[in-house]
């Protein structure tokens, strides 16, 4: 799926959460995106989590059962690339790529790939979850944690009608599935400290990091020393009031996204003061 301004020989990159279906939420959210980024945003389903239903490849699966998470980047940027060659998207000038939850290991694992397609100029983390190293029970305790915010985060939507419908068409759509190994696959990986990983570090990419102030798959103290080390290009948002589904919150986007599209559009070089929307 690509939405946005078209055609342009820019392209945000956008790596969703776990259990992301395809359909006019995300499209929604991806508008959003679009606009505060002034470039089209590339989704596609993440492998091993697709309305299709199909399989991770046993490689790519027993890799993951390992912790392991460049083979599953690996062919999600296969399946970016085959989106891109199927709308015929022109080559690509700049690329900005942003990741929630599940999608920040994954995409800092696939920059390596697009950064020898065109230059990167920023990276923008959404909570992420590879940052710490956990058991899987502690990792279900604390997905479970955050599940159980997930209400009060839609909840924020109710007075917007257009984000309403979305999410109620959404709901009638085909779901992803994934079976049981796979489910399991995908916890190892996030159970491993993956982040930074290949994260540039060294101020030549804009990075922004965002968390959720209650969230618990974010790990407060993994979250700011992953701020610690990052370049002072950029910002670094914690959401008050919200968990980890604070990007299910359309209210929160709205403030949210456009700092982030703002800090990406500064460049290298500038230094963005955190800031924290209320």
């Amino acid at each position: 799926m690509v939405v946005g301004p078209v055609p342009s020989d820019r392209l945000l990159i956008y790596f969703p959460g776990f259990n992301t279906p395809l359909g006019p939420w995300e499209a929604a959210k991806c508008r959003i995106l679009a606009s505060a980024f002034d470039e089209p945003v590339l989704l596609v389903e993440i492998p091993g989590m697709s309305h299709f239903g199909d399989a991770l490849p046993a490689a790519v699966r027993k890799d993951m059962m390992r912790g392991g998470v460049e083979t599953w980047a690996e062919l999600l940027v296969d399946y970016q690339l085959a989106a891109l060659d199927a709308v015929s998207h022109p080559d690509l000038s700049g690329i900005d790529v942003i990741g929630y939850s599940t999608g920040c290991s994954l995409g800092v694992a696939a920059l390596r790939r697009w950064q020898e397609l065109a230059p990167v100029r920023s990276v923008s983390l959404v909570e992420p979850v590879s940052t710490m190293s956990r058991n899987l029970l502690r990792l279900e305790m604390h997905n479970l944690a955050d599940v159980l915010r997930q209400p009060s985060s839609y909840a924020t939507n109710r007075s917007h009608d257009w984000v309403m419908r979305a999410r109620r068409r959404q709901l009638r759509e085909p779901w992803v599935r994934y079976g049981p190994v796979d489910l399991i696959a995908i916890a190892q990986v996030l159970a491993q400290p993956h982040l930074p990983g290949d994260l540039p570090l060294d101020s030549s990419v804009v990075i922004n990091l965002v968390r959720g102030e209650r969230s618990d798959l974010c790990h407060r103290a993994s979250f700011r020393a992953l701020h610690d080390i990052a370049p002072d290009v950029g910002v670094t948002v914690e959401v008050a009031g919200f968990g980890h589904p604070l990007w299910h919150s359309f209210p929160v986007l709205e403030k949210l996204v456009p700092m982030l599209g703002a800090a990406a559009q500064q460049g290298g070089g500038s230094v963005i003061e955190p800031s924290v929307p209320r």
